[in-house]
């Protein structure tokens, strides 16, 4: 190469290098002069929920942080917690002139109190049907006059209750579900039977509970002009009565205390 063109090369070489160095320069002096922008609310969210030592469940629930509180201010979640105040220096007491506290008296330990017999109550549902053998429907109003004829009383679930000393003896209900027997709904309404059920034991003795059961049952048939069943859908005659009511005494007699 000539001298000329070495000359040339070596301008060229030193004019790169003079304009990179101004660029940095200049780029330094532009990101001293700008102010940070303010992080967004959304950007403090973001490093929250992606900072080390940070603990979520899968509802995106962290742990609570502790916020002390100052009254008459907001308090400031994002606020570190102020120091405690350093007590004002003053005479130490001496632990030995402090009165020991006096230890109240133990109470004397209760005498242990028997323990109940937790063993579950053993109950006994009984279900009598009453319906027409043709399968005809009662009609509402009929219904309701033989219920009424009967002293049952309407209350809890919209059906008839056998009522003494303000509990349920047994019930009466329609053999359509849900079983009610509203007797505002009379005139508009019709079931195929009823049927009357008892869970025992109850607030009267169980034999006299089922006798009381059976009759009323004999007598709603024959003011309906229908017939008992027993709960398998057989006719439940007076033989069934007594073995029905054998049945009930002798299960009186090995779960109900005497």
């Amino acid at each position: 190469m000539s001298p000329l063109q070495w000359a040339l090369l070596i301008f060229a070489v030193i004019a790169v290098i003079a304009v990179y160095v101004l660029s940095r320069r200049d780029r330094r002096a532009m990101s001293l002069d700008v102010p940070p922008e303010p992080s967004s609310p959304r950007s403090r969210q973001l490093d929250i929920f992606g900072a080390e030592g940070q603990q979520f469940d899968e509802f995106g629930v962290g742990k609570p942080r502790k916020v002390e509180p100052r009254f008459g201010q907001p308090a400031d979640v994002d606020a570190e917690p102020s120091p405690a105040p350093v007590p004002a220096r003053g005479p130490t007491l001496n632990p030995a002139a402090v009165p020991k506290p006096v230890e109240a008296a133990k109470p004397a330990a209760a005498a242990a109190a028997p323990v109940a017999d937790s063993k579950p109550q053993v109950q006994k549902i009984v279900s009598l049907l009453v319906a027409q053998p043709t399968g005809q429907p009662m009609s509402g109003v009929e219904l309701h006059a033989a219920l009424a004829g009967q002293r049952l009383s309407f209350g809890a679930r919209q059906i008839y209750h056998r009522i003494s000393r303000n509990e349920i003896v047994f019930s009466v209900a329609s053999l359509l579900k849900p079983g009610h027997l509203d007797p505002a709904m009379a005139e508009d309404f019709e079931t195929p039977g009823l049927t009357l059920f008892i869970v025992l034991p109850g607030p009267v003795r169980a034999a006299d509970a089922i006798r009381d059961m059976i009759a009323t049952a004999e007598r709603l048939a024959t003011a309906l002009g229908a017939e008992v069943y027993d709960a398998k859908k057989q006719p439940f005659t007076p033989s069934s009565a007594r073995e029905l009511q054998q049945d009930i005494e002798s299960w009186a007699r090995q779960h109900l205390p005497a």
